[in-house]
């Protein structure tokens, strides 16, 4: 059986009178593709904004591995090993594509700031490892022939091919990636496809939002489903297919019209 490493349970979050998230149970096995969807303002970011440390939930828990992090603040939840993208792409725009990868090593980083400022061995031995991981991730996404260009000179598609490259360099357990497909045309969102898979092939654990259904039912093993910040299904991508009401959720129902 499986062993679960993400378990949300009963998880509210409140912005004033709105209730975004509303006693949500949700679990994640280790080494799954999970996919958490839902119409346009259905809550489902705000979770992951839960999950990362971002917003502080009013009730429930966050478990990771069996540990509570529901109180962590977000640099605390990242060294955990829980890494996510944006759904709006988040990457400094002047920097080299090998320096924003480079900045997502500072979580994995052991050394006070003295040993920079000094060049002591261990800021040399630090170094060295980071710009290796670095490396390996230039290799994996196919990145090395942009190392040193900006990334705003990029298309949109290779953007986000280095904002998940950053979050990989920090070698994570959980990689959380937010609509990753927008934006993306056909054969970029099949270049995707791929990645995630090889990304699972590593032992990553992978959640993901998504409003590309095709993409969404290809890659997901398991799916939770939330309409006005509130879990209506859950299941397997067939499952969900069927669901009468996550078809009503996305379509309306006949008493709308």
């Amino acid at each position: 059986m499986a062993k679960n490493d993400l378990v949300l349970e009963n998880v509210t979050k409140k912005f004033g009178g709105l209730t975004a998230v509303d006693r949500l149970d949700m679990e994640v096995c280790q080494g799954q593709i999970y996919g958490l969807i839902g119409p346009n303002g259905a809550g489902k970011t705000t979770i992951f904004n839960c999950i990362t440390g971002i917003h502080p939930c009013e009730e429930g828990r966050i478990l990771w591995k069996g540990d509570d992090i529901t109180k962590l603040p977000p640099h605390r939840i990242a060294a955990k090993g829980i890494l996510r993208t944006f759904q709006t792409i988040r990457l400094f725009p002047q920097m080299s594509v090998a320096e924003n990868i480079m900045s997502g090593r500072h979580v994995k980083s052991s050394q006070g700031w003295w040993h920079g400022i000094m060049h002591t061995p261990k800021s040399r031995r630090d170094e060295r490892e980071n710009w290796l991981k670095v490396e390996e991730q230039l290799e994996f996404f196919q990145l090395h022939e942009f190392t040193v260009q900006p990334v705003q000179s990029l298309p949109y598609g290779l953007q986000r091919r280095v904002e998940i490259a950053r979050a990989m360099a920090a070698e994570p357990s959980l990689l959380i990636l937010d609509e990753p497909a927008a934006g993306l045309n056909d054969k970029e969102t099949m270049g995707l496809l791929k990645l995630v898979f090889r990304i699972r092939e590593m032992g990553v654990t992978i959640l993901l939002i998504e409003h590309d259904m095709d993409l969404v039912m290809q890659l997901t093993e398991k799916l939770t489903v939330i309409n006005f910040g509130k879990k209506i299904a859950e299941g397997t991508p067939a499952q969900i297919q069927q669901n009468k009401d996550v078809i009503e959720a996305y379509l309306g129902s006949d008493d709308d019209d």
